[in-house]
């Protein structure tokens, strides 16, 4: 008996296992499907940057399309154009059948407010920021931002150790800073490399945070041209541009310097430079082998600016209740070390 329990429990666990699986049923769910109209289009990223060289005068944007067998245009709004520095040669983008990618849209900018390192922002966007693609990738809105600038390079410069009144450091070791000149700067199109042989345009920057006085880089740039005996030293202005036929402007006052200043009456500013004078020291300024080693003297002016009020307040160490208006004179000087065509 015991042994027929054992048989007959062996025939029913087959039958207890095929109940048990007629439970679930194999099922097809279809894909959803995209609209036939849905185009799909997107830019590839949310934020792009352009850096121009200072002769260029525009940059383009294309679109892409996640269905793109007929020929399409897409609208494209300006979201952002601040003073509307910014133009479209088109009010859309065009797709050409079986093409993924748009043609570009060329966007071009004010040339004469244009200023030389300073960002301008422009925002577009289509399908009215709504995706209508369910496989669409990408972004409905892009925003630009361009910078009209030079390469700057501090390969073929060695670092300098910057002596500055302000910083207390004149007369002593002073703080090491790098140089930096500008590789895309007259050069001749024939040659890819740096003609030594013209002028130069060089550089330290973000001054006040090399050297170690402010926390937060600034917008103080000292940069200047020489000539090709890096010589006669002028700082980077508007009118040395346009002797170029460079149409940009360059700031050299009310230069932000990542510093502040605050004063009893709990006000704080911002603290600026501006450039007042570039010279070269003679009597540090040495011949070398391999280098030209020039010391330049710079000269230039701080203060803490209100520019609700329009005042220039000097700089106090003391909690000063009635800020004195005015600004105060510094110096400052560092050696370049320019490599000689001949070394190279």
């Amino acid at each position: 008996m015991k042994l027929n329990k054992f048989f007959f429990g062996l025939l029913m666990t087959p039958a207890v296992m095929m109940v048990g699986c007629s439970d679930y049923e194999d099922t097809e769910v279809a894909s959803p499907e995209a609209d036939a109209d849905a185009i799909g289009a997107y830019f590839e990223t949310s934020s792009v940057s352009e850096q121009l060289s200072p002769g260029q005068t525009s940059f383009n944007v294309v679109l892409n399309r996640a269905s793109f067998s007929e020929a399409v245009n897409v609208p494209v709004k300006i979201t952002a154009n601040d003073d509307n520095f910014f133009s479209l040669s088109a009010n859309q983008f065009v797709f050409d059948a079986e093409k993924q990618v748009s043609s570009p849209i060329t966007v071009t900018f004010n040339q004469s407010t244009v200023e030389l390192q300073k960002t301008y922002s422009l925002g577009l966007q289509v399908a009215d920021g709504v995706k209508d693609h369910l496989y669409g990738a990408g972004y409905t809105d892009a925003q630009y931002s361009m910078v009209v600038d030079y390469e700057w390079k501090s390969d073929s410069l060695a670092s300098t150790m910057v002596k500055d009144e302000y910083a207390g450091t004149f007369d002593k070791e002073g703080a090491l800073a790098a140089v930096e000149i500008a590789k895309d700067f007259e050069v001749v199109k024939a040659n890819p490399s740096p003609d030594y042989t013209k002028n130069s345009l060089v550089r330290i920057s973000s001054f006040f945070a090399t050297i170690g006085k402010s926390k937060a880089a600034g917008k103080d740039h000292i940069q200047f041209v020489v000539d090709k005996n890096h010589k006669n030293p002028q700082f980077l202005t508007t009118e040395y541009l346009a002797g170029k036929e460079i149409s940009l402007k360059v700031n050299t006052t009310e230069l932000s310097t990542g510093m502040t200043q605050k004063f009893a009456e709990e006000k704080e500013y911002p603290v600026c430079m501006d450039l007042v004078g570039i010279e070269v020291d003679e009597t540090a300024t040495e011949a070398a082998t391999t280098t030209d080693d020039v010391t330049y003297l710079v000269t230039y002016k701080l203060y803490a600016f209100d520019e609700k009020a329009d005042k220039k307040y000097q700089l106090s160490t003391e909690d000063d209740t009635v800020p004195v208006e005015g600004n105060t004179q510094y110096k400052a000087k560092f050696e370049v070390k320019f490599v000689k065509a001949s070394a190279e």
